[in-house]
């Protein structure tokens, strides 16, 4: 399944980058979404390029009904995301790849952060839900873009108040 959504982040593309290079950051945001973050790094310099990943663990009743069938328990995210160093005027690109752990489905996306200025980024985020099940696997790629989409807003409205409470 396709995912893509734009979202205006009323901050500076560098200050969204470096809140998304935070471990405190990210702990914040996994308490908004009820996950919990269970290991993260950042390999890189965030004023170049940088990959930072992530690995969250959530339970299960928190994802889509038809992925309850398939998965136990609780589930475990890691997200990789390979950022570019900032273009001459600010911009940056990420590669995203997000691995369900003990689920047959996995995503893959890029985000810009489209800069405008130091006080406003246009966030376009455009991806792509897979799952190696036979059966069941459109309905269940088909569940997972909503809660893919719900995220993206999310994070963008997190950040963007992370932001402003710690410049």
């Amino acid at each position: 399944m396709a995912l893509e959504t734009e979202t205006v982040i009323s901050h500076g593309a560098e200050q969204i980058l470096q809140a998304y290079t935070s471990r405190d950051f990210h702990e914040h945001l996994a308490g908004r979404v009820g996950s919990e973050l269970i290991s993260f790094g950042v390999d890189g310099d965030p004023a170049g390029a940088v990959t930072v990943t992530s690995e969250q663990r959530m339970p299960v009743d928190q994802l889509p009904d038809i992925a309850k069938k398939v998965i136990k328990g609780q589930v475990q995210v890691t997200v990789t995301e390979t950022w570019s160093a900032p273009d001459a005027d600010g911009s940056r690109r990420s590669d995203m790849d997000v691995a369900i752990h003990s689920a047959p489905v996995k995503a893959t996306a890029s985000q810009v952060l489209h800069a405008r200025g130091d006080s406003e980024t246009l966030a376009t985020v455009r991806g792509e839900v897979t799952t190696s099940v036979p059966l069941i696997g459109k309905k269940l790629a088909s569940a997972a873009e909503p809660y893919m989409k719900k995220f993206v807003a999310v994070q963008a409205r997190e950040v963007s108040a992370w932001i402003s409470r710690n410049g």
